[in-house]
């Protein structure tokens, strides 16, 4: 039996005759297990390399599926075979032995010339070496197009050693002096690799050592400018003395190409043991697999760097992967503390001691500075399979020194920080657990039993240690040692956030002493925006929200990158600049805040100045895009003064860019606002909070956001309790939100008591408002003649409230109650000054609804042509003014045109597509009335079944909501439906 991987996919049996592999992703799988080499590869990463990080719900059955057909075919190859493909609890593996599998054979020769190398045997390098390039057959890349990327990248690199050893091979056989024999195979290479910089190295040598003086000079001006087009970078060092060696006339040789370095007395194996119960991360293991696998074989030193907060668990990625690497590093595996989190990270010459006395340099022959340490420590490495892994780093400047030099070697690196600017590096930031990981390990630590019994528990215990190993580790170190204790009980004690961190604590290991590191590393000013970050409680913020934080401190964007380097705060997943904060750290930084700067619920803190800044910020930039937004329809005017009246004004460009576009920087900003309005009320800020809300309201009633109104309104009028005009005004907004969701009942409740403070107060204007609202909550309750009464009471008010909008709204709420009693003739009139009024103070939005009541007169009138008009004009404005939940219900009424007509199908795809709005919305009435009217068109088509369910839907809606009119329609409508069906 053989399995072929090299240039193609095949599988052999004894006899040689060709086995069928399954395709697709069972082709993906024997590549992924073949490529591991007997190797364990975990369930987790199986699913991963074949299906991403989204996989489907079947995913584990069809793994086994295709592990059955991969049993099945190699049982065909050898009877027996099958077994070789071996499962545990953690996941499969497929043992082969080298004469099985080219790929291992491959390997294993390239090997052998590496140790021929090493003890000059060039004879033997190149017989070893050509055996290994012929076992290839063809390109990989009709592999790489089936496989996933993690394969992929997988396969890539077998192609990368490919021409690596192919490489060593030719080089080898210059070595011997065989130039003229090499020459047409380096052309051909060449040309297939034309960034090589090696191959074109070895052609010009060839060429060189041949005689052909010109034909070397050539291939090194067309390797130049091929590396300038297409990469932008000049030849490499060597390559630019091998020309001037030729240009000079001297020897192009200048050694041994296959150099075979001195092999060790003793290999050094220094990584720390494996973590046992180790969880998750397999993505970027395999990421930094791919990255650090030398079988890529090119010329540079390969580096990976993983970063993250303290406590994400680092040091036991970088450890596992290094274990991972072990057997592709045979010649040995070095580590070293950095001690980058401590007060004194340790210089890089002490370091270098403790690598080059691993690498067998004895005291007596230790160099005495940095560089002649580094110097010696990178030429030990040369021409070696080591693996360096540096854990730890402070900086760049304490990792250059320890970097190896040549290919061959590579360096794995952990830090607190992102460390940049190292060439060619790769990066990993590691972020915290998913929570199903997070239980998984608290699983590991306390056992299936235990967790089992509270899952639920077990989850939130994972969320209050925001995901963190570490801190995960810690909760779970406490439960192990009171096994009494349930994990409820320790919940307990960590949702008090005060007390958070000191739970989170057992000996050695301190949640808050590692976050503690790397805040004392920090400057003043960026630990002055750490903390003041912390007495937010938004989960992002933005560059404006800090710089209020700070008195807008011009070296903030600086703070910010290195808050950003250090983890202690992230790139918030937003489309614009946001910067957010994990929840430990979050804590962290709140009890810096209160220790520095005091509590803000006290008088005279700079906490409470800091807070006040920010909430004077936002008021400012609300009324900032509130000037250019459309007012809100049947709103209450904002109580004032316009905070810009009294405060300073924000930068200018921060100004410009809200008034831009005022719509787009509040849907942003939407969740910031009203948590800083929120606190502010909660402060005593109430009044000001108040006026913010209702310029914010232009914004959240023109995109429907009911909850985002009730949630601030709700907050503010809690604030305002003790003074009774201000708590009418927050309770009117928040009457509006409950509307919106369709709680008429609780609607009305809540305007009444409003309409009782303002009548008390003369509040004529707010009175108004408050009875035109309440009389359209009672016209859908179906009580039409109080509704008529409170709408006739409002429109007495006129004079004394010298509020024209509303004047608009209440002849418009005139009218509905005109039609839905039955009278649109009466309704007419009213409408029509109601538009008259909206055209002449240039309110489109009002213009718009009013054109809609109009035209629904008109059809109860049987009046189509007429209704047609003002339907699509109120289509328009909606349009222009981005109102998708009042485009819905004017496309309701346009829908009756064509019920009218007869044209049912246009009807209920028109109805239809308002529905889908409404349900985005949660608009409950709406998508009351639009299965009405699905219904009856659908009756009108005989479809009756359909009909049937939709008015069943409505009416459990409706009694639900307490609308008892449109229940007695729907109800009415229903028996008439049933009546109808056969």
């Amino acid at each position: 039996m053989r399995v072929a991987v090299l240039g193609q996919l095949r599988l052999q049996a004894d006899d040689h005759a060709e086995v069928a592999i399954p395709r697709g992703k069972a082709a993906t799988l024997l590549l992924l297990l073949v490529g591991h080499h007997g190797r364990l590869v975990s369930t987790e990463r199986l699913v991963l390399a074949l299906w991403g990080e989204h996989p489907p719900r079947t995913a584990m059955a069809s793994l086994h599926n295709h592990v059955w057909a991969l049993r099945s075919a190699l049982g065909k190859a050898r009877p027996g075979a099958g077994a070789r493909l071996r499962r545990n609890a953690d996941g499969y593996q497929l043992d082969l032995e080298q004469a099985e599998c080219d790929l291992i054979e491959f390997e294993q020769l390239v090997a052998e010339g590496k140790a021929a190398a090493r003890i000059g045997d060039t004879p033997r390098v190149v017989r070893v070496l050509r055996q290994a390039v012929g076992l290839w057959r063809g390109e990989t890349s009709h592999l790489t197009a089936l496989a996933s990327s993690p394969v992929s990248e997988m396969v890539r690199a077998w192609e990368h050693a490919r021409v690596s050893a192919h490489e060593d091979c030719l080089a080898a056989e210059l070595e011997l002096g065989h130039h003229d024999d090499v020459v047409p195979e380096l052309h051909t290479l060449v040309a297939e690799h034309p960034l090589r910089e090696r191959l074109a190295g070895l052609l010009m040598r060839a060429l060189w050592s041949g005689g052909d003086r010109a034909g070397a000079l050539e291939v090194y001006r067309t390797t130049r400018l091929g590396l300038i087009d297409a990469l932008g970078v000049e030849p490499g060092a060597e390559l630019r003395d091998l020309q001037g060696r030729i240009l000079r006339g001297e020897p192009a040789w200048g050694g041994p190409v296959v150099s075979a370095p001195p092999p060790l007395a003793d290999t050094p194996r220094q990584l720390p043991a494996d973590t046992a119960d180790f969880i998750g991360r397999e993505r970027i293991l395999e990421g930094i697999a791919n990255s650090l696998d030398p079988a890529r074989g090119d010329e540079t030193v390969r580096v990976v760097v993983i970063s993250g907060q303290p406590g994400a668990g680092k040091t036991a990625v970088a450890v596992r992967a290094g274990h991972r690497l072990a057997e592709r590093y045979s010649d040995g595996q070095l580590y070293a503390d950095l001690g980058g989190g401590s007060a004194g990270p340790r210089p890089p010459e002490d370091v270098l001691a403790d690598l080059l006395r691993a690498l067998g340099v004895p005291d007596a022959a230790m160099p005495a500075g940095a560089e002649q340490r580094a110097a010696v420590y990178r030429s030990r490495l040369a021409g070696r399979r080591v693996l360096v892994v540096l854990d730890d780093a402070a900086d760049l400047t304490q990792v250059r020194p320890l970097l190896p030099g040549t290919a061959g070697a590579a360096a794995l690196v952990t830090s607190r920080r992102r460390v940049a600017a190292l060439p060619g590096v790769t990066s990993f930031a590691l972020g915290p657990l998913t929570r199903r990981e997070g239980v998984l390990l608290l699983t590991k630590v306390l056992g299936t039993e235990r967790v089992g019994a509270e899952p639920t528990a077990a989850a939130e215990l994972v969320g209050l240690c925001g995901r963190l190993p570490l801190a995960i580790r810690v909760a779970a170190a406490r439960l192990v040692t009171r096994p009494a204790w349930s994990l409820a009980s320790l919940l307990a004690k960590l949702r008090d956030r005060r007390l958070l961190l000191d739970e989170l604590t057992v000996a050695e290991l301190d949640v808050r002493a590692g976050f503690a590191v790397s805040h004392d590393a920090l400057g003043d000013l960026e630990r002055l925006v750490f903390r003041r970050f912390g007495l937010v409680s938004t989960p992002d913020l933005a560059p404006w929200a800090l710089g209020a934080l700070v008195d807008d401190d011009p070296g903030l964007d600086q703070a910010l990158h290195t808050l950003l380097a250090s983890h202690l705060l992230e790139p918030a997943a937003a489309a614009a600049e946001r910067y957010t904060m994990h929840e430990l750290v979050r804590v962290f930084a709140a009890e810096n805040a209160h220790a520095s700067e005091g509590s803000p619920e006290v008088e005279g803190t700079t906490a409470r100045a800091v807070l006040r800044a920010l909430f004077d910020r936002c008021r400012l930039l609300i009324e900032v895009a509130h000037r250019t937004m459309p007012p809100p329809a049947g709103w209450l005017k904002p109580v004032g003064p316009p905070p810009s009246a009294a405060l300073p004004p924000p930068p200018s460009d921060l100004i410009a860019l809200v008034s831009r576009n005022p719509t787009a920087w509040c849907a942003a900003e939407c969740e910031t606002l009203l948590e800083i309005l929120i606190r502010g009320a909660q402060l005593g800020w109430y009044r000001e909070a108040l006026d913010a809300a209702e310029r914010l309201s232009s914004f959240l009633a023109m995109k429907h956001r009911r909850r985002e109104i009730e949630r601030l309104y709700s907050a503010v009028a809690r604030a305002a309790a003790g003074d009774a005009r201000m708590s009418a005004r927050a309770d009117f907004g928040r009457a509006h939100a409950v509307a919106m969701g369709g709680l008429l009942v609780d609607a009305a409740a809540i305007l009444s008591s409003c309409a009782e403070v303002f009548d008390r107060f003369d509040q004529h204007s707010a009175l108004m408002n408050t009875l035109v609202l309440l009389s359209f909550c009672r016209m859908k309750l179906g009580n039409l003649q109080r509704a008529e009464q409170l709408v006739r009471e409002a429109l007495d008010l006129r004079s004394r409230a010298g509020d024209r909008q509303c004047e608009v709204r209440a002849l418009r709420q005139l009218g509905s109650v005109l039609i839905s009693a039955g009278d649109p003739e009466s309704a007419v009139g009213p409408l029509r000054h109601a538009l008259a009024t909206a055209e002449q103070i240039g309110e489109a939005d009002l213009e718009a609804v009013v054109l809609s009541s109009l035209a629904k007169a008109l059809i109860a009138l049987g009046e189509l042509e007429r209704a047609d008009e003002p339907c699509r004009r109120a289509l328009t404005l909606l349009d222009e003014l981005d109102q998708p939940v009042g485009r819905a219900y004017v496309t309701l009424s346009h829908s009756r045109i064509a019920e009218h007509r007869g044209q049912h199908r246009e009807a209920i795809t028109t109805i239809e597509n308002a529905l889908r709005v409404f349900g985005e919305f949660a608009e409950h009435r709406g998508e009351i009335e639009a299965r009405h009217r699905l219904a009856v068109n659908r009756l009108a088509l005989g479809e009756t079944g359909e009909a049937v369910s939709l008015l069943r839907s409505a009416l459990a809606q409706a009694r639900e909501l307490c609308m008892h009119r449109t229940a007695w329609e729907l109800d009415r409508a229903l028996a008439a439906a049933l009546w109808r069906k056969p």
